[in-house]
């Protein structure tokens, strides 16, 4: 399994790095995956153009590959229909997590799937997190793992 999560960071708060450490120490010890964030330190006349900056910038790192957006527009799944979606290929899944704005629709309509955690909101570090541990239990539940208990 290959992953390449893609994420917008404008500020990270550093109470969200413990969490994050503790779940990529999980997931590098069993998969190939690879986080990385696009930086906006810019001012920006608009929102729009601060999101066709934040496109631009995504699409250079995904270039033709497909991969899977988070929008509260997205399907709902399960963790056990998350962790079917992760495995069913063989190939290298991006994963792609959208600035302050949100994600423009040039991104939205290229993706092979949006995916929606819930109707609420979140803040990035937080949201970063609950992927973070949705992509390892997704790895417990493909391997049986007790982690992820029925």
């Amino acid at each position: 399994m290959r992953i390449s999560l893609l994420y917008v960071q404008q500020n990270k708060t550093k109470n969200a790095d413990s969490f994050e450490e503790h779940f990529l120490k999980k997931l590098t010890n069993n998969m190939d995956i690879n986080v990385s964030s696009i930086q906006v330190k810019k001012k920006f006349d608009s929102k729009n153009q601060q999101i066709a900056y934040e496109s631009k910038a995504l699409i250079e790192k995904i270039g033709k590959n497909s991969f899977i957006c988070f929008d509260k527009i997205g399907q709902k799944m399960t963790s056990e229909e998350f962790s079917k979606k992760l495995y069913k290929s063989n190939e290298k899944t991006f994963l792609v997590i959208g600035g302050a704005f949100g994600l423009s629709e040039e991104i939205k309509k290229r993706a092979s799937k949006i995916v929606s955690f819930s109707d609420m909101e979140f803040s990035h570090e937080v949201f970063r997190v609950m992927l973070l541990e949705q992509i390892y239990r997704a790895y417990c539940i493909f391997n049986n793992h007790p982690y992820h208990q029925n």
